[in-house]
């Protein structure tokens, strides 16, 4: 039998190369490594902060409840985002400031057009595929995915910026979507 050929269940041989044995997709250490990597100054800001949930939020009063409260909270169900544990909330928050800080530097937020603001994002290491440059409401907008770290950042271009970090909708993506039920 040569290097090639494979026993088979049946006990014969099988000639051909065998085929290798699939490599598991790289797990949360290396995305966070390769993040850290793009990103060595949000990386050098969380360094400490473990991967532990946020405090629990303080529980709604219990009693009567006003049913057309629920009913709104219902209808506005798809715009709730995914909890952030707290290294994402600081890896988020990091990013946020990055990009506030370079609308701020730039100094010409309000002149800025969609293919200026998808250079200086772009400038900064956040991938053409994993943004979202839009007018919504005559104001410009992101949203993108941190690469490899996961949190969302949005933000509209109004003066000044309102930029936050965030976990992905609940109903998929960085970007809010529209309409509800």
């Amino acid at each position: 039998m040569t290097a090639s050929s494979v026993v088979s269940a049946a006990g014969g041989t099988a000639t051909g190369t065998p085929s290798p044995t699939p490599t598991p997709p790289p797990g949360p250490a290396e995305a966070r490594a390769r993040h850290d990597r793009l990103f060595p100054q949000v990386a050098a800001e969380c360094a400490g902060v473990a991967a532990t949930p946020l405090p629990t939020p303080i529980a709604p009063p219990t009693g009567a409840r006003d049913p057309w409260a629920d009913k709104y909270a219902e209808n506005h169900g798809f715009r709730t985002t995914a909890t952030l544990l707290a290294d994402g909330r600081c890896r988020g928050e990091a990013h946020r400031a990055r990009i506030a800080d370079a609308l701020r530097r730039d100094g010409r937020t309000a002149g800025l057009d969609r293919a200026g603001l998808r250079a200086l994002l772009e400038g900064l290491g956040y991938r053409a595929e994993e943004t979202n440059v839009s007018t919504d409401g005559g104001s410009l907008g992101f949203s993108l995915w941190i690469p490899e770290a996961g949190p969302c950042v949005t933000g509209v271009l109004t003066t000044p910026p309102t930029i936050e970090a965030h976990g992905p909708y609940l109903e998929g993506g960085c970007t809010e979507p529209k309409g509800g039920h």
